[in-house]
Formats: C-alpha cells, structure tokens, sequence
C-alpha cells in the first residue's frame, strides 16, 4: 500500500455518537478526508441494533432521547449531522413514569406541566420545587460555558475561569447536598432523581450539574429515531465517503503513533476471524472517542510525559450494568402500555438501593429500567422490552477471560438467575408482563468490555462526580498536539451529549471557538433550508 492511501486529514478512534457526529462536520463543513476506525464488526457504538430471531430487534444504548422538537438547537444539530437522514418519532406525552412502593409519579412532556404536577402533589414544598425548576436551568446554562471554556486554547486559559466562575459552586454541589438543603419531603427527593440511571450515580455522589443537564434535557419530552437507532450510522456514513473518508469495523486501535510530540496516526490490529492483521494509519490530527481512561493509559505510549497519568489511573471506575432483552409474544399495549418508561424502585432511598445493587447477583432486583422499544418504533415487526439493572463487574471478572458467546455452562447459570430477578421485579409492578415473553437474552458487562474496550464494562466514562468537572485534563483538547477527545468524557453523557462533543470537537480541532459557533450557524441554515 503506497503511503497516500494510508494518509487521512483526520482519524476518529471508535464510531460511537460522538465519533459519528465529528467525523460528519469534518466531512460536510470542513472537506476532511477522515478515517473511522472501529474495534466492533457493526458501526455505531452504543447506537447499533442487533436482531434474534429474524424479528426481534433491540438498541444496546440508545432507549430516548430528548430535545429532539423541531425548533431545537440539539436537533438542528443531529440533522445537520446526518444529513436529514433520521425521522424523529416522538413518545407519549407520559414519557417516564417513576415507581415506588406506594407513589407512582408520571413525567409529563414540558417542564412547567412537571413542576406543576409536583406543587399539587406536594403542596408544602411548592417554594422549593420553584427553586428546584429554576437552579436546573441555570446549572445547565452553567455546563455550557464550562463545556466552551474547556475548548478554548491555553492562552485563553483567564477567559475561560471567568466563563465557569458564576454559578460554580451550585453547579458543583452534590445532587444530594442540593435536595437535601432545599426539599424535606424523601418521596419529593426520591421522584426528582428518578432518572438517575441515565449517569449511573446516587444523590450523595453525582454532580448537581450531570442532574440538571439530564433532567432538562427531558422537559420537553422524548423521542425515538424511525427504524432504530442504527439509522444514525446509516445515515452517516455516505456524507463521510462522498469527502474520501473511509468507516473501518473490526479495526482495533492498538497505540496512537506520536513523533516529536505529536499524534501522526494510530497501529491498528484487523480481526480477521482468528487471524490478526498488524497495520498503521496515518494522519494530520486523531480524535479519540475511546474515553480519557483509554485514550491516556492505554493508547498512548507509556513513556509519554503525562502529568495526570497517575490521577487518570486510579480514578474510580463507572458503573455497569445488565441489559435482558426480552421479545414478546403478544402486544403490550394490551396491559395498557404506550411507549414509556419505566423506573421501578423498592425504597424512596436511592443511596440505600445503590449500595445494595449487587443483590441483583442473589436474584433480588432493588430497582430496574424497563423500556419498550417497539412501541417507540413505528417500523417494529414484534414487540420487545429492555429492562436494566446495576451490577458490578467484578463478580463477571471469573469469566473475563473466556470467548464471547462460548462462556462456561455456570456463567450462562448465572445469566439466567439475574434475568429471572430482573423479570420478576418488573412483574410484580406490571402484573402480565412475563407470560408474554417468547424470547430472553442478557447482557453482562463482559459484553460492553469485549465491544468497546471501556475499563470494567463501564457505560458512562469517568462517573460524573463534582472533582469530574474540576480537572483540566478532561475536554476536547489533550496535551499531545493534534491529538483530541470526543464522546461522553470530553462532555457529557447521552446521546445528545456526544452529538455536542462532535461538535466542540470538530470546532477545536479547525480553530475554536468561532469554528464551534460555524457549525452550529450551518446547523441552523441546514433547518432552514430544509424547512
């Protein structure tokens, strides 16, 4: 192979949402000639579907999304991105509904409809519920210019403080600390941090700022994308071509090549069957979309100076979970479902059920998340269901080692003894919901690690803790030149979170920050146009 094509202007590592949305902008906007270069044999990171039976399809991440109305920057954005190419289905106007032991609270598209319904039932916590509505929004203002002054280069390091400084200690607090010093009710407290699961930390430990960008960012309802979420990928991949750019699967990024101070490519390992194919690639800058723990400890050399190494190293992993995924074999619109969520809870003391989520291992659910994606789908053959638990990696570790889909006879025991929990507790809150199942499968966080290479089969990154939003470290931008971050770590989580990170990304890369205000003024002449 003649060096020219082995040379790319740019190369993304993975082909997760922020890695889609990256290399799309630098494809449409900027003309790049970008490689994608991804370790699994289906495009799309925790955007991809997978099939059983001929019939049944579930989405491995993607469960909703919000801010996806047409007069939203975030879906101008994902337009922009995919080039129209993703229909929007829109859920119920009871998208999430919250389950306790003796409360059961229905999230209603629209903030003020939320706040309104949380003053009637709490009447004597009408004060702090205001204030409650009020500091989200300013906290994810808050995140926004955090998110640009993580962008911004060194010498524009003053700028930067002065853009996070206000607001940074409400921002900063613990979501606990936050309920605790505003709200008394434990019901009121427990409701508010009911979608906890979608940054995977309790009230004590995760950020205000992580809360508030994921509760706002449902205010507004939530959506589905027409045909699954592998339409993203689909839709992506021919205005990447069309440039000269190339999306690679089974290509397992192995080092980022770096000469005289800066990444020049990447050595990549082919999985051919068995067989391994060493090969190295070239390019004028590398975006990693493999997470800061990856991309710093694994990915570059380990004699490259790296002040933070050590921070990086022993920072706490995040949390994995178990997915069953379940086909039906009747409708089930028939126990009254539409196509919400369900957030199903044993206590109203959320701490309490994270320290206890390992009960799961004995077969005893604490909480779950149960989802419907066929009834989200309007292109769904059969019907099927998600439900999610917490559990940690370590009591899968014994298997770690053994070929994906050929473990041993008690590694599939224990599958189905955490399946039938998971089940059961669903069931004894939606009473019909397991004689309609025909199909059932689990997914362990050994699967997440054998795909996507995340430390422990963690889904979130670095756990959103208030120290997460301090480190200098963590952006689009790293200390080795031409060398960037995308994804969940250089943001925020969520699908929505990834699309921005392409974009802070993709505007850091060519110059920021009025190369990130571009991209978002071509996103909207992109709605205009099309409207």
């Amino acid at each position: 192979m003649i060096a020219s094509d082995n040379h790319y202007d740019v190369i993304v590592i993975g082909s997760g949402m922020g890695a889609l949305s990256c290399a799309s902008i630098l494809s449409q906007q900027y003309h790049k000639k970008v490689l994608v270069l991804e370790r699994h044999f289906k495009l799309g990171g925790f955007t991809h579907i997978f099939k059983r039976k001929g019939k049944y399809v579930w989405d491995v991440g993607l469960h909703y999304v919000g801010g996806m109305g047409a007069g939203e920057m975030s879906r101008a954005v994902f337009d922009y991105v995919t080039g129209g190419g993703v229909t929007w289905q829109e859920m119920p106007d009871v998208y999430d509904v919250f389950v306790y032991p003796d409360l059961t609270f229905k999230a209603r598209k629209g903030g003020r409809e939320m706040k309104a319904d949380l003053i009637a039932q709490f009447p004597g916590e009408a004060a702090g519920i205001e204030r409650y509505f009020s500091d989200v929004m300013k906290v994810a203002r808050w995140f926004g210019r955090h998110y640009m002054a993580q962008s911004l280069p060194g010498v524009l390091t003053p700028l930067g403080a002065a853009l996070r400084y206000p607001g940074r200690r409400l921002a900063l607090t613990t979501t606990g600390e936050y309920l605790d010093r505003h709200l008394s009710d434990p019901r009121l407290k427990a409701i508010l941090v009911s979608q906890l699961g979608d940054y995977g930390l309790p009230p004590s430990q995760s950020a205000f700022t992580i809360h508030a960008m994921i509760a706002s960012h449902y205010f507004k309802g939530g959506y589905y994308p027409v045909g699954g979420s592998k339409t993203i990928a689909d839709s992506v991949v021919p205005l990447v071509e069309q440039h000269g750019g190339q999306l690679l699967v089974n290509h397992e990024v192995q080092e980022v090549l770096i000469q005289n101070g800066r990444a020049v490519g990447v050595k990549v390992r082919e999985i051919k069957g068995e067989e391994y194919i060493e090969k190295e690639y070239f390019a004028d800058a590398v975006v990693s979309n493999a997470g800061a723990y990856l991309t710093y400890t694994r990915l570059l050399p380990a004699d490259y100076p790296l002040s933070f190494r050590r921070e990086v190293e022993t920072y706490t992993p995040g949390v994995s979970t178990v997915t069953a995924y379940l086909g039906f074999k009747d409708d089930p619109r028939t126990l009254g479902l539409q196509g919400e969520n369900y957030w199903l809870f044993s206590s109203y003391d959320h701490d309490r059920m994270f320290r206890e989520r390992n009960r799961l291992w004995e077969g005893n659910a604490v909480a779950a998340y149960l989802s419907f994606p066929s009834l989200k789908n309007p292109l769904a053959r059969a019907a099927t269901a998600e439900i999610i638990g917490f559990l940690d990696y370590d009591f899968f570790r014994q298997w770690a080692g053994e070929p994906w889909q050929k473990r041993s006879a008690d590694y599939e025991a224990v599958k189905e003894r955490i399946c039938e929990a998971l089940i059961d507790f669903c069931e004894a809150r939606l009473p019909g919901l397991r004689s309609m199942i025909d199909y059932r499968e689990l997914s362990t966080p050994l699967s997440t690690e054998h795909f996507t290479a995340h430390r422990e089969g963690n889904v979130y990154g670095l756990p959103a803790i208030p120290q997460r939003y301090r480190h200098s470290w963590l952006g689009t931008r790293t200390p080795v030149k031409n060398l960037y971050l995308t994804g969940a770590d250089a943001g925020v989580h969520g699908i929505v979170g990834a699309l921005m990170s392409g974009v802070f990304t993709a505007g850091t890369l060519m110059g920021a920050p009025h190369h990130i205000m571009k991209i978002f003024a071509a996103a909207r002449r992109f709605r205009t146009d099309r409207s």
